[in-house]
Parts: C-alpha cells; structure tokens; sequence
C-alpha cells in the first residue's frame, strides 16, 4: 500500500512515548501529504513505556511493547471510524526492557528483550490475542562466558525469506535464524560479528535489491550486508560513518531506513542530533550525502511518509516531532512544522486508500 505520487491516500501515524501507564502515551495523528501537516486524532493510555510499536499488514491490530523490568506485549484493536485503539490483551515476554517487536503474517509476534539478553517467539490468535510465549532464546550464558552483557536490540525477517536477524548490541553480533512456522520456534543458522564496540542496533533492507543495512548505535556506522534468494550468506561489503570526520562530540546511533524508491537511505544521530543522508548505488552500496538537524535533540526514532516525500523524526529530549521534507536529490529540509509530544520514541506510518 506503499508508494508513489499518489497524495489521495490516507495517511496515519503512530507516535508512542515513554511515561507511566496513567499518561496517554500512544497517539494516533493523521498526516496530510499535501502540505506536510499532522492533526492528532486521538490517543490511549494503560501501558507504561511503550517504545515500541507495530502493526499487522491488514492495520488492523496494533502491538505494543512495554518496556519494563517485567515486560510484556500488548494488543490492540485498530478502528479506524473511530480513530481508536481498544486493548485485546497482553502477555508476559518474559525478558526485561522489551524494546522492538515485528509480526508474521498475523500470526506471530517476535519480540527483542534488551534487558534480559533473550528473544521470544508469541503465536497470534485470529482475534489478534497474544498467546504464550512458543520459543525464548537466551544469550545469557554466551554472553557470561565472555564477561559481557547480551543486548538483543531488533528482529527483521529477510524480506521473501523465513529467516531472521537479531541485532545484539552488547556480544556486537547478528544472530540468523530459520522460522519453523511448525514448532513456532526460531532454529539458529549462525552467528556474524559487527566488530568490537559497534553496537548493532536496527535494521533496514532494499526494497529491490538483495542488500541489508544495519546501524551501529556505538561507533556511529553502517554496515552493508549482501545476501542470497534464501536469505542465507549475508557479507559485509561496506561501512561507512554516520556523523562528518571533523565532529569531536559523543554520538550514539539509533533509527534507520531505506526510502521507499530504493534511491536513498537515512539514519539517525543522538548527540550529533541530525539525520544523515546517503545515494544508494546501483549496486546497494552508500555514498555519503548529507547531515541535516533534525529540529530538536536525540532523534531516536523517524518514518518515512510512503510517498516518499516527507519524513517525521521523533525527537526525544526535546518533546518534539518534527517534519521534514525530502527532496528529489535525497536532500532534507526542515518545513518548520514542529508537534508537541513528550517523551516521543517511536514512530510507526501507514498508507490506506481514503
């Protein structure tokens, strides 16, 4: 439902925040692609820290993280008439400081506990209920072996795939894995270190091409991945910086995409506070082109608009949201639209027809 020039369509954006289960702290907002403007539609309280947030592909259930000692997920109805969200249920991850989700096929729900040191596996119902956890997997005792902490950060399926990439950030490694849809289990394929003090946070793929980009939170880069039909030899085959060689300030990385065209990749700096812009070759690999302020401090999270015309980064320690466009050249200028929000930390845009 992504794409195009096509303005007609209805754009709605997610914005979750941190804050105590009394705060409302997931707000639905609606986007106007003709003039770059959001118009709060409504909002929901009941979970404490939700920093992250996702949605099946029909949009019609919405998941949550809380991001907790004792984590859990939490599901949602998404009804659209009323531009509200209606809790179905919530379960235990048992892990620690969950902090990224993604759904398969309405089915299951995989979930990063940052934390903890361990990922796990929950079944859908066809309500959209959240079962029991099916599969965990542990990295704690990997990680006390070699005297450090696991800090499993996200998991994206290899698109036209059924396999999945873990990011930890404190063993500075991805983790691949096949889902076996039978057991509801993830069987480990194999191990790919980042380097010492990366920090790989999240992930990015093309849309056309066989390339996945994953950001490093602590040492400010990005690594190119190629990767087979199968999802399976992933190689590095580039990483580049995120901030300019002359900045002397400390940076943590945090949120990555890819442009809908393919044409473009943007990335995020805490600390350097802006969003750095690359040329995507015709062979997947980055060319630097720019770093832009995102209009506030600590962008941790942003989306791009499917039109590809505009992009909303969240700006957390400056309570704000703000709007950027997005040039035909890949360069982003700030439209000097700026929206309220505390404590902001994830943002989540869907596209359906009006």
């Amino acid at each position: 439902m992504e794409g195009g020039d096509d303005l007609t369509k209805q754009y709605d954006v997610f914005i979750s925040c941190y804050g105590s289960e009394e705060e409302e702290l997931i707000h639905w907002f609606t986007f106007d692609a003709h003039n770059g403007e959001l118009d709060k539609v409504g909002s929901t309280s009941g979970v404490k820290n939700p920093s992250f947030v996702t949605l099946n592909t029909s949009f019609n259930r919405l998941y949550a993280v809380s991001e907790v000692e004792k984590g859990e997920t939490v599901s949602y109805e998404v009804d659209f008439l009323n531009t509200s969200l209606t809790e179905i249920n919530r379960q235990s991850v048992h892990g620690n400081s969950p902090c990224y989700s993604e759904v398969k096929d309405g089915r299951f729900l995989f979930t990063t506990n940052y934390g903890q040191g361990n990922v796990t596996v929950q079944p859908l119902n066809g309500a959209g209920a959240i079962e029991g956890a099916s599969d965990i997997q542990d990295y704690t005792e990997v990680a006390a072996s070699l005297g450090v902490d696991s800090h499993p950060h996200a998991i994206r399926n290899i698109p036209g795939t059924n396999r999945y990439i873990v990011t930890d950030l404190g063993l500075n490694r991805l983790n691949v894995y096949e889902f076996d849809e039978d057991q509801a289990k993830l069987v480990f394929v194999e191990e790919i270190l980042t380097g010492d003090r990366t920090g790989p946070r999240h992930i990015s793929f093309h849309p056309t091409l066989s390339r996945v980009y994953v950001i490093n939170e602590l040492d400010s880069s990005i690594l190119t991945y190629s990767y087979n039909e199968d999802g399976g030899s992933l190689r590095q085959i580039q990483k580049v910086k995120t901030i300019p060689d002359d900045y002397e300030g400390t940076n943590y990385c945090a949120d990555i995409h890819v442009a809908p065209s393919g044409l473009f990749l943007y990335a995020s700096n805490r600390g350097h506070h802006s969003i750095a812009s690359f040329v995507i070759s015709a062979d997947g690999m980055l060319q630097p082109l720019e770093n832009a302020p995102s209009g506030g401090e600590w962008p941790r999270s942003f989306a791009i608009v499917p039109d590809g015309k505009f992009l909303l980064v969240a700006n957390e320690h400056t309570n704000q949201v703000n709007v950027m466009s997005i040039h035909e050249d890949g360069i982003l200028s700030d439209t000097g639209k700026s929206y309220a929000v505390d404590r902001p930390v994830c943002v989540k845009i869907i596209a359906r027809e009006s």
